[in-house]
């Protein structure tokens, strides 16, 4: 069986290296040494920890080693679940540099730290250092990011069925400090989720609507960019309602559970509140344009997402156009044997037409609210609203994206789903794998939607 395990597991890592090398543009990025350099070391160290595979919890480890070492978001892996998750009975989160005991199990066989402590050390090794030495090889290595900080810390206590750590040895005893200030020891019973730990560790997603608050102010959920065909009807509502908000004095735009997606919706959100002549405005004095890797990947890439268009915008629809374009230059540029596609600018969509058309625009004041798991077209989103003068962040620091985004995924011979980006930024304001840190940091639940309105109104 261990053979078995051992083959799968390089099979799929030659199959993810083929594809990097003939579809990410990374390989081919003159600007990202790197990146290239890794796609051969880190293949070549990947299929070394592949002799030590003994399972499939073991094959996803040392698959997600060699994507851990891109260092970018938009490559990644997805299968169906098979095996459940164990916890150690309470998560952490952090508080400034701390990392603090953030929920715990209703019902747990063994004393649990209150919510509160800050975990000191677990088997005499410092949280970081754990964290840093033994997790972050195989989970995030982007330790510059404060979001990467926070979502290794959800795992000192799990054992994360899609985060495997190949020959990890789960700690047995963690030093805490109690909120009183006393230092205790808690053996830990690590146990299979049964159900309480899944809430725990994903990000809920607010409906998307907007809420007035009373005396002119607003609260706009943006949480979803991925909108399904029923979803578009409610966004059209949406974006009527934002329209005639001129006159209010405070806007909040709430990115809470937005994970990324159509750039396009937020450019819709935005123009309905500001006046498509801002929204283009900003697109026009930015210098950034967008190459796509020219692949056969990449085409039928787009083939497959024009038909998902077709059938959620119609033909007639902008993003429908523009789709079809740059699938039709993409088989061109193949055709010619071409490595790079230069992709039209944006304001080749004519903002005018959009749904969310408004020629006054909001004048009030602006605000901002994130969490950490803010990327891809959450970014993209965030670039325009910090842009605009007078504009205030508050939450969490976001995620980060490479230079490199817009995924497709591919069967692996495992039958699992590697994902990876297809078109490279040039000359973006926001830096590779930069973050946008807010001025006002929320240290409560980010995901307590009544707290944060409330905190986000008594600061600003």
């Amino acid at each position: 069986m261990q053979k078995k395990w051992k083959e799968l597991t390089n099979n799929d890592l030659s199959a993810m290296h083929q594809l990097i090398v003939s579809a990410h543009p990374g390989a081919l990025d003159s600007n990202n040494k790197a990146f290239a350099s890794w796609v051969e070391q880190g293949y070549l160290e990947a299929r070394q920890l592949s002799a030590q595979v003994k399972s499939k919890k073991d094959s996803l480890a040392v698959l997600n080693f060699y994507i851990a070492g891109f260092q970018d978001g938009h490559v990644g892996l997805s299968q169906s679940k098979q095996e459940k998750s164990s916890w150690a009975g309470f998560v952490l989160g952090m508080k400034g540099q701390s990392f603090i005991v953030k929920n715990v199990s209703k019902d747990w066989p063994v004393p649990l730290p209150p919510v509160g402590s800050e975990v000191v050390a677990c088997d005499n090794k410092s949280v970081r250092e754990i964290l840093e030495s033994d997790l972050s090889p195989y989970i995030d290595r982007r330790l510059k990011l404060h979001s990467t900080w926070l979502h290794l810390a959800t795992q000192l206590t799990v054992d994360d069925v899609n985060y495997p750590v190949l020959g990890r040895v789960l700690p047995n005893n963690c030093l805490v400090t109690l909120p009183n200030g006393d230092q205790q020891h808690f053996t830990l019973l690590w146990r299979q989720e049964r159900g309480e730990l899944d809430p725990l560790l994903s990000q809920p997603q607010p409906p998307q609507t907007l809420k007035g608050l009373g005396d002119g102010r607003y609260w706009i959920h943006v949480s979803n960019f991925t909108p399904s065909a029923a979803e578009n009807a409610s966004l059209d509502k949406m974006l009527s309602g934002i329209k005639s908000i001129n006159d209010a004095k405070l806007v909040v735009l709430d990115a809470r559970g937005n994970r990324g997606g159509n750039s396009l919706v937020g450019v819709e959100i935005l123009s309905a509140l500001l006046g498509s002549k801002v929204v283009n405005g900003m697109g026009e004095q930015s210098r950034a344009y967008a190459m796509w890797r020219v692949s056969p990947f990449a085409l039928s890439t787009l083939s497959h997402v024009l038909k998902s268009m077709e059938g959620d915008y119609g033909k007639n629809s902008e993003a429908y156009k523009f789709v079809s374009g740059l699938t039709e230059s993409m088989g061109l540029a193949l055709r010619e044997k071409k490595d790079w596609l230069r992709q039209p600018s944006s304001s080749s969509i004519d903002q005018g037409k959009l749904k969310g058309f408004n020629a006054q625009g909001f004048k009030g004041k602006l605000a901002l609210v994130t969490d950490s798991f803010c990327a891809s077209a959450c970014l993209d989103f965030a670039d325009i609203v910090l842009a605009i003068p007078g504009t205030v962040h508050l939450g969490l620091p976001t995620s980060a994206d490479t230079l490199y985004i817009d995924i497709g995924s591919q069967s692996l011979p495992s039958g699992a789903q590697f994902w990876l980006p297809l078109k490279v930024w040039r000359d973006r304001a926001r830096g590779n794998n930069q973050s946008y840190d807010p001025s006002f940091i929320f240290d409560g639940d980010i995901n307590d939607t009544a707290a944060v309105q409330k905190w986000v109104l008594d600061t600003i």
